[in-house]
């Protein structure tokens, strides 16, 4: 891949934005992951900005072997060179609470020369914050005038996703700095409240996205209805979909009928300028919806696992990686991770490397120039000991 091109496809990634459909290409995954540093406890999220791979999670330290090697006290949050996979021992801002058992990061984003921290904590660096935070990229300082209070306590954030103007959050949250925000939110990047971007959920937020063009955003989770700044509410089944100046609701809609059993819950979205992939929580479900034929949302494919979808990316313009507590997908055996075809749901039989050890398995992945990074709970990837934090090299 031209740098120009890898570059560009990393920053896209990082930022949550789509991949624009190409021809298909061939891809080669190397089914041995890299050696690379990993994390003591499980990885929530993943992103790169600049020269560097940022995860966030709920883990005491960065280590560069399974057991033995190297290590320093990383809580909850850490950064690892894009090249080497090393981690980095100068950036280490502490993401804290008073119940640390309870106190985890559940999703980065990059913005402004700042890393975006949202989760569940009442600190960093000895600083209140209440469940999201910016750091400096280059220092791991604490910016200071970022500090909503986002909650109650109890309720913390789940999604982020970062334009160069504004940072979306989503969760379980009904109120920033005392205003209501049922479930989704906007600031600009002095960490201000966006007072015109007002949608709303009914249920909880897991996952977020941009279109292919970055004018909409899609939420994900366990919603039944949604609203723009009117407060109407609407059906939107799993997924809705908002304007990302006005917040204003958009018509495009999951299909009646699709989302049969009230546990299901969007995990985590892929989303392409035709395509959005959804994994879900519940019942068990991949599923691919149309976004090229106007507002009928109409859906492509699904294919059923032997366990939660909880992480999908998209691996250039036609493969889809998704991650879980699996142990087969469509009837075949996949442990934990699988490659499927964009274009009908099949799965590709040409890399099947096990992510084994632990049960939930991937939380997270991030497509990154040539390099697939997968975060969660795990003890061995393909049969090596690899803990929590991982990354395969590809070609196209």
């Amino acid at each position: 891949m031209l740098v120009g091109a890898a570059m560009a496809v990393s920053m896209l990634a990082a930022a949550g934005m789509a991949w624009a459909q190409e021809a298909e290409t061939p891809l080669t995954i190397n089914p041995t992951p890299d050696d690379t540093w990993m994390t003591n406890g499980t990885v929530y999220s993943i992103i790169r900005y600049g020269d560097y791979i940022y995860v966030g999670g709920k883990f005491t330290k960065a280590r560069s072997a399974a057991t033995g090697g190297q290590s320093f006290a990383a809580t909850n949050i850490a950064r690892f060179d894009a090249d080497t996979g090393v981690g980095d021992p100068t950036w280490t801002p502490d993401v804290t609470g008073a119940d640390m058992a309870a106190t985890k990061v559940n999703a980065l984003a990059a913005a402004g020369g700042k890393i975006w921290i949202g989760g569940k904590f009442e600190a960093v660096d000895g600083l209140a914050q209440r469940n999201l935070a910016a750091v400096s990229s280059d220092t791991g300082v604490v910016d200071p005038s970022v500090d909503p209070l986002v909650g109650p306590e109890t309720s913390g954030i789940n999604a982020i996703v970062a334009s160069s103007t504004k940072v979306y959050i989503g969760g379980a949250f009904s109120k920033i700095d005392g205003k209501p925000r049922a479930k989704l939110a906007a600031l600009d990047l002095s960490g201000n409240l966006d007072l015109t971007w007002k949608p709303k959920t009914d249920r909880p937020v897991r996952s977020l996205a941009f279109s292919c063009d970055g004018a909409t955003v899609f939420a994900g989770g366990k919603i039944r209805n949604a609203a723009g700044p009117d407060g109407v509410y609407s059906p939107r089944a799993s997924i809705a979909r908002f304007d990302a100046t006005s917040g204003a609701l958009h018509p495009w809609a999951v299909p009646t009928g699709i989302i049969k059993n009230e546990d299901e819950v969007a995990a985590d979205l892929a989303v392409t300028c035709e395509r959005i992939t959804a994994g879900y929580l519940g019942p068990n479900f991949t599923r691919s919806f149309r976004l090229d034929d106007g507002n009928a949302g109409t859906m492509a494919w699904e294919i059923k696992s032997g366990g939660d979808v909880q992480t999908v990316a998209m691996m250039g313009a036609d493969k889809v990686v998704i991650g879980g507590h699996f142990g087969q997908v469509d009837g075949e055996q996949r442990t934990r991770i699988a490659l499927v075809n964009l274009s009908n749901g099949s799965l590709d039989p040409s890399w099947t490397p096990a992510v084994d050890g632990s049960f939930y398995g991937p939380w997270d992945l991030l497509v990154d120039e040539n390099h697939l990074y997968v975060g969660g709970a795990f003890k061995t990837v393909a049969g090596l000991p690899r803990l929590n934090f991982t990354r395969f090299t590809f070609t196209i």
